[in-house]
């Protein structure tokens, strides 16, 4: 199994930072430029099952929040080649909020491995990136 860890600091409060990031799973093509559409297929007390379409493909995930965990996990459902997961957590420290990242996958085909080593920082760090842009200017 493949694993990445990417954090960085929000200057934000932990509400700010958690609205934001339910914001995203509503909308995550505002957050990633990678992501073509969103479709919600289902809604449930802590989460949702959501649709999105890359590029290259349309990706199940069951998505659920915890608000006193400060965590969101994405698990993948049902996709032929690929197993995994994205669970990002909010935390309060004693320089700020901090929002990490850890995504974990497990490929059945080589090549899709590789595509995901090659692009997945990327993905990653441009949706941090954004979120942060996001919770970090406050609108009035």
């Amino acid at each position: 199994m493949a694993k990445a860890a990417y954090q960085c600091q929000v200057h934000s409060d932990f509400n700010r930072l958690w609205d934001v990031l339910l914001d995203e799973i509503e909308h995550p093509d505002k957050y990633n430029p990678g992501i073509k559409g969103v479709k919600i297929i289902e809604r449930f007390n802590n989460g949702v099952l959501r649709c999105i379409s890359v590029p290259d493909a349309e990706v199940r995930e069951r998505i659920t929040f915890r608000y006193e965990e400060g965590e969101i996990t994405s698990t993948l459902v049902g996709h032929p080649q690929l197993e995994g997961c994205i669970r990002k957590l909010v935390k309060n420290t004693d320089l700020g909020t901090t929002l990490e990242s850890f995504i974990e996958w497990q490929s059945t085909d080589d090549n899709v491995d590789q595509m995901l080593r090659r692009n997945v920082e990327n993905f990653i760090m441009n949706g941090l990136g954004q979120v942060k842009i996001v919770a970090e200017n406050i609108t009035c």
